[in-house]
């Protein structure tokens, strides 16, 4: 449902003609602090915010700017939904997000550290973002005193960043592994290794959809490459876990899952009113359904619909229905 604040488009990186059945985004991201400024939760004033958003896009002249305090609310929370920025980003007083074309690089301003860099995609390429997000570093670097030390690297506003100061993160669908119940015991097992695996929107988020991020928790003794190798090798064993139960389920449960994946359809079809929570997961099992080559859907675009049923995406003044009214409208419109 469009309105004057409609950004769905925003990010077209993320939408592709082919969607991965577990796969969904990846992004590296980039924690850096300016060597003459105290950190943003420490600013004495709004002035000293501006003052480093200044000198960042001085230093990022390709990028556009936007400054939170020349938005709306509603227009904050898509960019939100959009993963562009983090939900910390909005409490700051003086913060900004600078955007390429795509929106497949993503610089936050003034949230827990001045400058975070996000190079995010659709597929697994992990090691390219790490060139495209370092690219911008690079950039950011030539022209500002960007805090380091030579045995600690990196210096950040949270001690567990310090180091090489960065965060690689995959979202995946993990239906299968979900519904079996194993996704405990897979966190306790990449903990041990220094990962560990949140919610759609990182630490202390909730999971909707079967929607879960696997990312680095250690930043520090590794060098970049060694993590992000690291994460790929625990990705990839995740990814086989869930198309193997994936499999299972076909295979040993097949009148439940074909039942459960028509239910969640005959809903998205039907319904009148719908939370964000049953809708992510009917929108889920339908995806597992098509996967499964259960059904057949024209134009169905899981990644696109998870972002457009969200909150901040459905508010429409000009009328009086719900936002769950009109989160069903726009499944009811859209799955056909």
């Amino acid at each position: 449902m469009a309105n004057e604040h409609d950004h769905t488009d925003m990010n077209s990186w993320m939408y592709e003609e082919t969607e991965s059945p577990v796969v969904i985004s990846s992004r590296i991201r980039l924690a850096r602090n300016l060597q003459n400024h105290v950190h943003p939760l420490m600013f004495p004033s709004e002035q000293a915010g501006f003052r480093v958003i200044n000198e960042v896009q001085d230093a990022l002249p390709d990028l556009k700017v936007q400054r939170l305090d020349d938005l709306d609310q509603l227009s904050k929370h898509q960019l939100v939904a959009q993963h562009l920025i983090s939900p910390e980003l909005l409490r700051q007083p003086a913060s900004a997000v600078l955007l390429n074309d795509d929106h497949s690089i993503s610089v936050m301003v003034n949230e827990e550290d001045h400058v975070r860099i996000q190079a995010m995609s659709h597929d697994l390429a992990l090691l390219k973002l790490f060139e495209k997000a370092s690219s911008v570093d690079d950039q950011l670097d030539e022209a500002l005193d960007i805090s380091f030390d030579e045995d600690l690297g990196y210096l950040t506003t949270c001690p567990t960043n310090i180091g090489t100061g960065m965060r690689a993160g995959v979202m995946l669908h993990l239906p299968g592994l979900s519904i079996m119940k194993r996704m405990n015991r897979i966190a306790q097992t990449i903990n041990r290794f220094g990962f560990t695996i949140r919610g759609i929107y990182g630490e202390g988020s909730q999971v909707f959809g079967h929607i879960y991020q696997v990312s680095n928790q250690l930043t520090l003794g590794k060098t970049e490459s060694e993590i992000i190798e690291r994460l790929i090798e625990i990705v990839q064993q995740i990814i086989n876990e869930e198309l193997q139960l994936r499999e299972r389920l076909a295979r040993y449960n097949h009148i439940e899952t074909i039942d459960r994946v028509y239910r969640s359809l005959g809903i998205l079809q039907n319904c009148r009113l719908l939370s964000m929570e049953e809708a992510s997961y009917r929108l889920s099992e339908v995806k597992l359904g098509i996967d499964l080559g259960y059904i057949e859907l024209e134009h169905f675009d899981f990644n696109q619909l998870m972002v457009q049923i969200q909150s901040p995406f459905l508010i429409d003044e000009t009328d009086d229905k719900s936002v769950s009214e009109r989160r069903a409208d726009v499944l009811r419109e859209q799955i056909k």
